[in-house]
């Protein structure tokens, strides 16, 4: 399926092609429009987002992964804006951690950092040591403008900085997780304090937690994909990458589709799945990486299920963080049913359960918290095998650059070198990235 803008001809619009449809090949396209080049984007699935996308299981809608964004994501909520995600489409909030009975914080509307310290300090379930331990570290970071050791890891750097068990439980553990999905004793201790930096330290809206209220298709991938082909750019959907190459200072992209030319290509695929494309010999990216999963249970209800919190998280259970669909969505957030989904981030015990063993463990665990409730009319397991690369201090010193050796191809995506892991922010980045190097690359080629 392709779409292409009426005032312009394939010919035209064929100058780049983007090879995925995700975030990070969306936000090259847009990026690449930006700057007046009209691109190509090529996505094998049916569907936009890649590794963030919708799910379309028994009439309903749901998420291949529960996310959550920052408001630290600048660019992200920079490109949303511009291409014309309605603002509707999250909702924010102040940082709001709740995992009941045992702990809560919750950020005020205040001026930064004013608005973390009173947070921490009014946090419940931390000993009045446990705050002031936690205040004493970001102040540390914040002395050491957020560089620490390269090789460190985050269950290295809280320890050196004597934080309390009960603090690392509550906090540090769960944003660890949740944001590198890379079990703190092998987590990159740079990536953590660059997340920290944005997220807890800058202005005070970049702590805000965003929720989307939609499905993550239609959050960003499917209006920025209009707003490209409105401007001359193609989106093809359902063509495989079998390869590129590099002939006569262009480029011949074969797909399953048949071959096409263009001048610069960018290869916004997982990095799992390059191998499996031919690319120009020159082209030896070493792709040093082992993946960490994310696990989402969802939970449908015939009767009205309503949870206390639109989110909430526990430290003692098999999920680390449920959420209340309805309370989330923008079209279903009236309906008399119940739709719960639960998040198990990185690899653990959770691993060798059945999916049906798995959706009896998450009820149980709502009861647990909740009370009794109803058989679900039905569950679905969708597990993202390949979700995150493991961010460990090697891999963050090995990331590739999105310049190859091969001058005009460029690769794109959350695994290159950045400062953020894989995150939909990381993903972005690298697109904008990626499309700044193709119009440089562009400009200075002979024509």
């Amino acid at each position: 399926m392709a779409y292409l803008g009426s005032d312009v001809t394939a010919d035209t619009a064929a100058r780049v092609a983007i090879i995925g449809g995700g975030y990070a090949g969306l936000a090259a396209a847009v990026s690449l429009a930006g700057h007046g080049i009209c691109s190509t984007l090529i996505e094998a699935g049916r569907l936009l987002g890649g590794r963030a996308r919708r799910v379309d299981y028994r009439d309903e809608v749901i998420d291949n992964g529960q996310h959550i964004l920052s408001g630290a994501y600048s660019e992200t909520l920079r490109l949303m804006n511009l291409v014309g995600v309605p603002e509707n489409a999250m909702s924010r909030i102040p940082l709001t951690l709740t995992m009941p009975p045992r702990f809560s914080l919750q950020a005020p509307r205040w001026p930064a950092p004013f608005h973390l310290i009173w947070a921490l300090l009014s946090a419940q379930g931390l000993t009045l040591a446990d705050r002031i331990a936690a205040i004493r570290f970001m102040q540390m970071l914040r002395r050491a403008k957020f560089r620490v050791g390269a090789g460190d890891t985050v269950a290295g750097l809280l320890a050196a900085h004597r934080q309390p068990d009960k603090l690392i439980r509550y906090l540090w553990q769960p944003l660890t997780i949740s944001a590198l999905n890379t079990p703190m004793s092998a987590a990159s201790a740079q990536v953590f304090a660059n997340v920290l930096r944005d997220a807890l330290a800058s202005e005070r809206a970049g702590s805000d937690m965003l929720l989307p209220r939609t499905d993550l298709s239609a959050l960003f991938p499917d209006v920025a994909a209009t707003w490209v082909a409105a401007r001359g750019c193609r989106v093809d959907r359902g063509r495989r990458i079998r390869s590129v190459v590099a002939k006569n200072n262009r480029f011949a992209v074969a797909t399953d589709a048949g071959e096409e030319t263009f001048d610069a290509v960018i290869m916004a695929i997982g990095p799992h799945q390059i191998d499996s494309v031919t690319l120009p010999p020159t082209c030896n990216v070493v792709m040093p990486f082992r993946y960490e999963p994310i696990v989402t249970i969802y939970l449908k209800f015939d009767q009205r299920v309503r949870l206390p919190y639109p989110m909430f998280g526990q430290v003692d259970g098999l999920a680390q963080w449920f959420f209340d669909r309805r309370q989330l969505s923008v079209a279903n957030a009236h309906q008399d049913d119940g739709l719960i989904a639960a998040v198990i981030s990185a690899s653990g015990a959770h691993d060798v359960l059945s999916q049906d063993e798995l959706a009896a463990r998450v009820r149980d665990e709502l009861t647990r918290h909740f009370g009794p409730l109803p058989a679900p009319a039905w569950h679905k397991v969708v597990t993202e095998r390949f979700a995150t690369f493991s961010c460990t201090p090697q891999v963050q010193a090995n990331r590739p650059a999105n310049v190859t050796a091969t001058p005009g191809l460029l690769l794109a995506g959350d695994y290159t070198a950045g400062d953020y892991p894989a995150t939909i922010e990381g993903a972005v980045r690298s697109g904008i990235c990626a499309a700044a190097h193709a119009s440089t690359y562009l400009a200075a080629k002979p024509s």
